[in-house]
């Protein structure tokens, strides 16, 4: 029987968490699935572990490859998918009881829905809850409501890992390798192709935030940094198809030239001159500025008529007069 759902899940030396994630899944009570578990590299015994739940179930596929990073496994994992909707689950995360059964079962009765998201929450190794996201349900139709909403990240979030998916939308689309804006810089690409997203209440993701040995753990650099720029630049540029929305395309702009600025912080000696090329050509104009509910409008200002350079100097100096 083809599977109907595709979960990747990149391994990367968890031994000590991968059983619970793997059971969380296979213990769902919706069954037809395929669990693709990318063992990238490990070190540990996870590569082991992987081969030992594949002999326990025929529903699991193992991947072994040289380390390359979670967005080269999660590229692998989309290369093998072969279900009509897909999803990703983190190997230090698991999955609340009946959370793919209570979704599926919605998508398979709505089949113009193109994505799902479900609730999350956050959580620390002891197991200790630390804070919950569960918007209302809500339906999301076109192209606009749908960047609306996932721009600003709320009712709709950046990340990829409390999403169903329908596998089509992922056609020609793989994750930026070597970066750390794996989930920021996707949104882009589904701006065009996600015209109907569903918000649910069903289900619970639990995302663990301070494994150390992480994929995503630690301080953000220059060049993460940069990463984010990058990925806020290009979500910027989606602005264009939609003129409307001026005050969020200020307060998206205000993002990416924030993130430059934390960028030369980290790294006051680095060289910014093809960043700050990029913030003179996308500086939103005085009357866009002036027309923008809700922004920041003081800095903007002053950094439009000091010019990009000066203003993030002056900026800088200010923050370290005041340390």
């Amino acid at each position: 029987m083809v599977p109907l759902l595709s979960i990747i899940t990149p391994v990367y030396n968890v031994e000590s968490y991968l059983d619970r994630c793997v059971q969380s899944i296979l213990c769902q009570s919706y069954c037809n699935i395929e669990l693709i578990l990318i063992d990238d590299g490990s070190t540990d015994s996870s590569s082991k572990k992987c081969e030992e739940w594949a002999r326990k179930d025929n529903r699991i596929i193992v991947i072994h490859k040289d380390n390359g990073g979670v967005s080269s496994a999660r590229n692998a994992g989309l290369e093998k998918a072969s279900g009509e909707y897909l999803t990703f689950v983190d190997p230090d995360d698991f999955l609340a009881p009946d959370t793919y059964n209570l979704n599926m079962e919605y998508l398979l009765e709505h089949r113009d829905v193109d994505i799902l998201q479900y609730p999350y929450c956050n959580y620390i190794s002891n197991d200790e809850i630390l804070d919950c996201h569960k918007p209302f349900s809500t339906l999301l139709v076109g192209s606009e409501n749908v960047f609306r909403n996932w721009w600003s990240g709320s009712p709709l979030e950046y990340v990829i890992w409390n999403k169903i998916y329908k596998r089509n939308i992922w056609d020609g689309i793989h994750f930026n390798v070597g970066h750390v804006s794996e989930d920021t810089c996707l949104v882009p690409f589904f701006v065009n192709r996600a015209k109907s997203v569903y918000i649910s209440e069903q289900g619970m993701y639990y995302y663990q935030r301070n494994r150390i040995n992480s994929y995503t753990f630690g301080e953000y650099t220059f060049d993460k940094n940069i990463d984010l720029f990058e990925a806020h630049t290009a979500i910027f540029e989606c602005f264009k198809q939609f003129p409307d929305m001026i005050t969020e395309k200020v307060l998206a702009f205000t993002r990416l030239y924030r993130r430059l600025i934390i960028a030369k912080q980290t790294e006051p000696s680095a060289n910014i001159n093809t960043q700050l090329q990029l913030i003179r050509l996308l500086f939103p104009s005085w009357l866009d500025i002036l027309k923008s509910r809700d922004t920041e409008k003081l800095w903007l200002v002053t950094a439009k008529i000091f010019g990009a350079k000066f203003f993030i100097k002056m900026f800088l100096r200010y923050l370290k007069f005041i340390e």
